[in-house]
């Protein structure tokens, strides 16, 4: 008998069963076929993986050939392929034959963490400017959590608060595929710019390259807000300025500093007038 985490789903049912169900608990889509002979082999340890996980998350399985529908509406162009949901997204995917340990390492990365509260604590103490006990627990978080996306680009930023370009740009240039990649990568212009050597130099001659390196230093030491109105001032000159690197380490430190605290919306607003 099937155990009860681990179901078939179709087009009727797939809406209800993985997207909805997703909400209570992660949700994994084995996307397979009879002919597909490395589909054998994945489905089989994926089925182990999660009998042995005991509910913790479920297993949705769809035979690609009697379910084309399905299948085309989640864009399967190869198998065998997977999709992870939770709360009723596509939040990791992959396509081709991984091994055991690698399939380990996908469900794992999906599963609820109870440190959750460290990432909370850390990402509070970043706006509280308080960066050694946001590194400590964030640190913590991504250790207990084996590098979840979204402890690993918290760990980026606290980085990038404290100046520390080397640290952050060995992680974000390895960062994995995940719903945080396009944030991670929002995050390199910073990174790049804070490890430059040429950017450390003085500019006397220039004043858009000075006020520009400058910027930079002060970011480095934390003050992000008083960089940003150096930057936004170069912009309101030259929206393109260095081919768009200012206006990319702008966003960055946006990106950095995130939605959440106070003054992002405003500095946003800023850059829309300067460049519109």
């Amino acid at each position: 008998m099937m155990p009860i985490n681990i179901i078939d789903v179709n087009d009727e049912t797939f809406e209800v069963e993985v997207v909805h169900y997703s909400a209570q608990m992660p949700v994994v889509v084995d996307m397979w076929a009879q002919w597909c002979i490395p589909c054998r082999v994945q489905s089989q340890t994926l089925a182990q993986i999660a009998q042995e996980a005991n509910g913790e998350f479920r297993l949705a399985r769809i035979n690609v050939d009697e379910q084309t529908r399905l299948a085309e509406r989640l864009k399967v162009t190869n198998l065998p392929a997977i999709k992870a949901f939770v709360d009723g997204r596509v939040v990791a995917e992959y396509v081709g034959i991984l091994s055991e340990k690698n399939l380990r390492m996908f469900v794992d990365r999906i599963m609820p963490r109870a440190g959750s509260l460290l990432l909370f604590k850390g990402n509070s103490l970043m706006l509280l400017g308080e960066y050694d006990e946001a590194e400590e627990a964030i640190e913590q978080y991504v250790l207990q959590s084996h590098g979840e996306p979204d402890g690993l680009l918290a760990y980026a930023r606290v980085m990038l608060y404290q100046g520390n370009g080397s640290a952050a740009l060995e992680l974000l240039e390895q960062f994995p595929i995940s719903p945080q990649a396009e944030t991670a990568s929002a995050l390199l212009p910073v990174a790049r710019a804070f490890v430059d050597p040429e950017l450390t130099k003085t500019v006397l001659d220039d004043p858009r390259e000075s006020a520009f390196r400058n910027a930079l230093r002060l970011a480095k030491r934390g003050k992000l807000l008083i960089a940003l109105d150096g930057l936004l001032g170069i912009l309101k000159k030259d929206k393109n300025y260095r081919d768009g690197q200012v206006k990319a380490v702008y966003l960055g430190l946006l990106e950095v500093m995130t939605d959440d605290h106070p003054d992002v919306r405003q500095y946003r607003s800023d850059l829309s007038t300067a460049l519109f």
